[in-house]
């Protein structure tokens, strides 16, 4: 009767004959154990008989075998129910003639796993690195002594698309990590950068300053089928493509300021995703699901890294799920979607972050590197022995440094060090001179502004170092930089023109105004330079009276057309630093002082005039000098 009852319980549980077995056996050990043990024998010793014991053993194996059974039984039903509800956001395809990506380590967050590739500028110049998370090792994978930059990865991991400008112009770059091969896929004389390869790994979207205008293209991944995805006159820029390959978002300064759009490529819709007119968003990146962007919100020169929910069905930024992250560029994401990684430089050196985005504040520096590090990408393919070993052959010993810095010997009395004539430079002052100690580097930076820019900037200087009896604006401090021959101030008469030659770009850092200054190239047909990604400071619009007379000027109406050299970078390379404009720049023009730039070193204002001034000389000008008193 029991097992009959058995029978009909299976025909309605819908764990069918397994459930049933286990009420059987149950019944089996409850049974055994009144058998073995009566009421009467509560609190003796238990004396099993042999036979006894080997029907409990037995009892007890089967009912393990059953549950593991059951176990595995419900297991895939549940597998097999979930795999019934794929969705469209869900699906990556990789076409037949592309292998499957190789399997690599598993990446946490703490940024274990796969490869990291990277540019890293070292000695002025930019090449693309990588790291790999399983060994530890950091590999130089191109090296030439043009700018190589802007890393994505193929889907399978074996190729690298980077731009370059190694062809006498920037184009857009394969390198074939298995063989060492290098193809070039682009060939118009204009400006190609910015690659993005389609997770499908057909397509490369790109930037393109194409008829005056810094627009998306696509191509196959073979350099063909080119055409334009967006048109719009302001500059569209920075392409990445959602992980379904049916949609890019890329920055446009379209609305005024930038903004990260995204672009359907089934309906050719384009979105505003962020909307902040008060704010600069760039450098987009989807998460592996499609559910979150990450992108950098914040002036040029002081970016912070973001994290948004993203909502497929009203095209959206979901703006209750943002997360904030410290102060950083280029996000990029890892292959599990289970941390983020980006870049952070302080004090010229450069440090790849991992921010986990499952647990609290949990933040870990992968790599730091001396230089300026850009453009992470993050592959979930580990780098081959072969890539390894011959990345390591063709890695130099040292970096080359820019310029050697000769001076003279130091003589046995007197001041150590002399300010030497700067040749085939001139000032409204007459010859222009710089310490021994960092004229040299000036020299060499002006050979790479005429070389880059196409004519020398640096020939007509404001000034240079100046006298003792200097008198400096009112206001301003008399313990400069230029008497001690250690500062140069820029011309300003190519920044006034009609058609200026110098456009500068307003950057807030903390509290104080820099000034990024770009110097328009003599050539415009893509050889030198680049395009702008920014709207400039105009200065003069306080002339105009209103607002811009309150605000110390305007921004332009739109981004200037034609190609550009960052000459605040190149000087910044030779160890040149920007002077941050003092309080009243808004009201007095002396104050601006974007034209400044100087070359402390590690010295202080009083070492730098003992270095090339007598102490009493310095003292009679102005005062006792710190630490010589009594």
């Amino acid at each position: 009767m029991a097992d009959q009852q058995g029978g009909d319980e299976r025909g309605v549980h819908p764990a069918g004959n397994g459930e049933g077995r286990l009420r059987r056996l149950w019944r089996r050990i409850v049974f055994a154990g009144r058998w073995i043990r009566r009421p009467n024998a509560v609190g003796q010793p238990i004396t099993l008989q042999p036979r006894s014991a080997r029907l409990l053993l037995l009892l007890i194996l089967g009912n393990v075998a059953a549950l593991v059974l059951l176990g595995v039984a419900l297991r895939q039903a549940m597998t097999m129910s979930t795999a019934e509800r794929p969705t469209r956001r869900e699906i990556v395809t990789v076409p037949p003639s592309q292998p499957s990506p190789a399997p690599g380590p598993t990446p946490t967050a703490l940024g274990r796993g796969g490869a990291i590739a990277f540019s890293l500028k070292r000695g002025g110049n930019a090449d693309i690195y990588a790291l790999d998370q399983g060994t530890g090792r950091l590999v130089r994978l191109t090296h030439h002594p043009a700018e190589d930059r802007c890393p994505t990865w193929s889907p399978d991991g074996n190729y690298i698309a980077f731009a370059s400008n190694r062809a006498d112009n920037w184009d857009i770059y394969l390198l074939d990590l298995v063989s060492g091969a290098l193809i070039r896929l682009t060939r118009d004389p204009s400006f190609d950068a910015n690659p993005s390869w389609s997770p499908d790994g057909q397509w490369i979207a790109f930037e393109s300053y194409r008829e005056g205008n810094l627009d998306v293209y696509v191509m196959s991944t073979a350099g063909k089928q080119l055409r334009a995805l967006t048109t719009d006159p302001a500059p569209d820029y920075a392409p990445a493509w959602a992980p379904d390959s049916g949609a890019i978002v890329f920055t446009s300064l379209r609305d005024g300021s930038k903004d990260v759009f995204l672009r359907s490529l089934d309906d050719e819709e384009v979105v505003n995703l962020t909307q902040s007119p008060d704010l600069d968003e760039d450098a987009a990146a989807w998460s592996a699901d499609a559910s979150r962007l990450a992108y950098v919100s914040g002036p040029q020169s002081h970016t912070s890294v973001q994290v948004v929910g993203f909502d497929w069905e009203t095209l959206s930024a979901d703006r209750a799920r943002t997360e904030f992250f410290g102060t950083g560029r280029a996000p990029a994401w890892a292959p599990d979607g289970e941390s983020l990684i980006y870049a952070y430089e302080r004090e010229g050196r450069s440090h790849v972050v991992a921010a986990s985005m499952t647990g609290w504040a949990m933040f870990h520096e992968v790599y730091a590197a001396e230089g300026v590090m850009d453009d992470l990408a993050w592959s979930d393919t580990a780098l081959s022995p072969r890539v390894l070993a011959r990345a390591e052959d063709a890695d130099p010993s040292a970096e080359q440094s820019l310029y050697t810095e000769v001076v003279q010997p130091t003589p046995a009395e007197g001041v150590p060090y002399e300010l030497v004539v700067l040749p085939g430079v001139s000032t409204e002052e007459g010859v222009p001179f710089l310490s021994d100690q960092v004229n040299d580097s000036f020299n060499a930076l002006r050979r790479r502004v005429a070389e880059e820019a196409g004519w020398d900037y640096l020939a007509g200087l404001d000034r240079a170092a100046i006298g003792l009896d200097h008198v400096p604006p009112t206001g301003q401090s008399r313990k400069s930089w230029h008497l001690c021959g250690r500062a140069f101030a820029l011309g300003q008469e190519p920044y006034q023109r009609e058609e200026p030659m110098v456009e500068l770009v307003r950057e807030e850092v903390g509290n104080s105004t820099y000034w990024r200054v770009f110097v328009r190239a003599a050539k415009q047909d893509g050889s030198m330079g680049e395009p702008l990604r920014d709207v400039p400071w105009d200065l003069d619009a306080r002339r105009g009276g209103g607002g811009a007379a309150v605000d110390g000027g305007a921004p332009r109406g739109s981004v200037p057309a034609g190609y550009y050299v960052d000459f605040t970078a190149l000087a910044s390379d030779y160890g040149w630093e920007r002077v941050p404009a003092d309080w009243r720049w808004r009201t007095f023009w002396p104050d601006i002082r974007w034209w400044e730039f100087r070359k402390t070193g590690d010295l202080t204002w009083w070492d730098c005039m003992l270095e090339v001034f007598e102490s009493e000389e310095i003292e009679s000008a102005f005062g006792p000098i710190p630490g010589r008193e009594g």
